[in-house]
């Protein structure tokens, strides 16, 4: 095996090994592209969702400040509402994700038909 051609960040040579009838190791190769996208856009997902985590807990605390007096119940309802906008752009931000996704995979299908012919 040798040596990747591609050069790191910071300039210095690739230290990755190639495999057969390549000239790029897997992280460098140009036609992994795509399945690197795909794999970083996975890891994205599979992470926990912080933003959740933290709107859960301020409307929780939210709730509580309201219920001992120390938030006004109209203020409470206002920042509920921008919670809610918040939510359903969180969502909207995880289907335009999906929809990324699902025609990079569609591309890559199309173009291992294409190649397959």
């Amino acid at each position: 095996m040798s040596q990747c051609r591609a050069f790191t960040r910071n300039s210095q040579p690739c230290k990755g090994l190639v495999r057969v009838g390549s000239d790029y190791c897997p992280a460098h190769d140009p036609a992994r592209r795509e399945a690197r996208r795909v794999a970083a856009s996975k890891a994205g997902r599979a992470k926990p969702g912080g933003e959740i985590k933290d709107l859960k807990q301020r409307m929780h605390k939210l709730a509580n400040d309201v219920l001992a007096g120390r938030v006004e119940p109209k203020a409470g309802a206002v920042v509920t509402q921008i919670a809610n906008t918040y939510t359903r752009l969180l969502e909207l931000e995880r289907k335009f994700k999906e929809h990324e996704e699902f025609e990079a995979r569609i591309a890559a299908l199309e173009e291992q038909a294409r190649v397959a012919r």
